[in-house]
């Protein structure tokens, strides 16, 4: 029979597919270790690693009972942390990547506190990847992510819509202009975020279509840097209208449309599949819906 000893000592294998490392995490022999892995092993009847040139790799059986254990010791540790102490508040561990981290989730997280005291929102904001591996290894609960998932023990819910604009500051000479076209921003500097980010690469795709070079005279890794360059005068910030709606609504930055279409990025809700989902976990997914959908009714206009 197994018990938390076997997932422990599997899980530490998986974490970083070395058995060396896992002996010295756990303060055990590695001759242990493997033990302890063969054990699994006949217990299922499976191979769960092949070793290809002195590297460790999950078998297809090796990847679905880490998937189940990393949940299994997950639940494990909530159950011990809640009966350990008295009036234990929940905890949710909530991620998002940076656009929507940046832009919502301090909002969403002050005003589910205040409906719910007794819950603690523990929060990560970090790139869709960064977020991604986090979910598969259990140290998230679920997630508001625009980038791509890819991996399929991911689960996903649409959560809404935000456009990428283009803004600029009171002292721009497009500020305030209703028709600008493409071609108006030749020239032009623009504020963009790191390569690799769905926005930037969005954008990127759209002016490829057209006859206008563009160039990006600052590469940043999170929004707030992009709005204090553009709030600056040092150029044309490509953000999405959700993480710069306060400063469209108050006149301080001016959305400009050049494309013919708007460029829409989509919002999700991601958690592992199979996640067990408490009370306190299954009311902030609903509250995060309901919320962002009040932010949409909030409106994004100049």
């Amino acid at each position: 029979m197994l018990n938390t000893r076997h997932l422990k000592v599997f899980n530490a294998v998986c974490k970083d597919m070395n058995m060396t490392k896992a002996s010295n995490e756990l303060y055990i022999s590695q001759p242990a270790i493997s033990k302890t892995i063969s054990e699994i092993e006949e217990y299922y009847g499976r191979t769960l690693f092949e070793r290809r040139n002195k590297t460790l790799l999950l078998t297809p059986d090796g990847k679905r009972l880490y998937e189940y254990s990393s949940q299994v010791l997950n639940l494990m540790e909530k159950m011990d942390q809640s009966m350990a102490e008295a009036n234990q508040k929940d905890i949710v561990r909530a991620g998002a990547s940076i656009t929507v981290g940046t832009s919502i989730l301090a909002e969403i997280t002050r005003a589910y506190r205040e409906k719910c005291p007794q819950t603690q929102i523990v929060a990560t904001v970090d790139n869709t990847d960064v977020i991604e591996r986090a979910l598969l290894d259990s140290k998230l609960d679920l997630a508001m992510v625009e980038g791509d998932i890819y991996s399929r023990a991911i689960q996903t819910e649409p959560l809404g819509d935000t456009e990428i604009v283009l803004v600029v500051n009171r002292d721009h000479p497009l500020y305030g202009r209703e028709n600008v076209t493409v071609e108006d921003l030749k020239d032009m500097d623009f504020i963009v975020r790191e390569e690799g980010s769905k926005t930037r690469a969005r954008f990127s795709m759209e002016m490829s279509k057209t006859d206008v070079r563009w160039y990006a005279a600052w590469s940043c890794h999170n929004t707030q840097a992009i709005k204090n360059a553009v709030d600056a005068g040092l150029g044309i910030g490509v953000l999405s209208k959700l993480s710069v709606r306060r400063r469209l609504q108050t006149g301080r930055f001016w959305a400009i449309t050049p494309f013919d279409t708007p460029l829409t990025l989509h919002l999700h809700i991601a958690y592992r599949k199979k996640t067990y989902f408490t009370k306190a976990l299954d009311e902030f997914k609903e509250f995060m819906l309901q919320r962002f959908r009040l932010i949409e009714m909030d409106g994004y206009t100049n």
